[in-house]
């Protein structure tokens, strides 16, 4: 069963999201990322991930497996 603070964290994930996405597609670095992936709040850990997943999906980070 839902309770009714489900719905708002998935807010708070999908804004980082789509917050990652906008920056990709206005060019900016992904170190741009507002939130801080080490912090010491882990909803602010998740929300860096999603901003870098919703920015990945935009600009996806080349890698070079050839050496």
């Amino acid at each position: 069963m839902r309770e009714p603070g489900d719905l708002a964290a998935a807010l708070v994930m999908l804004r980082a999201h789509v917050a990652g996405q906008r920056a990709a597609l206005a060019g900016d670095p992904a170190t741009v990322c507002p939130y801080d992936p080490y912090g010491d709040n882990a909803v602010t850990r998740a929300r860096a991930r999603m901003w870098i997943r919703g920015y990945d999906l935009v600009r996806p980070a080349s890698i070079d497996y050839t050496g």
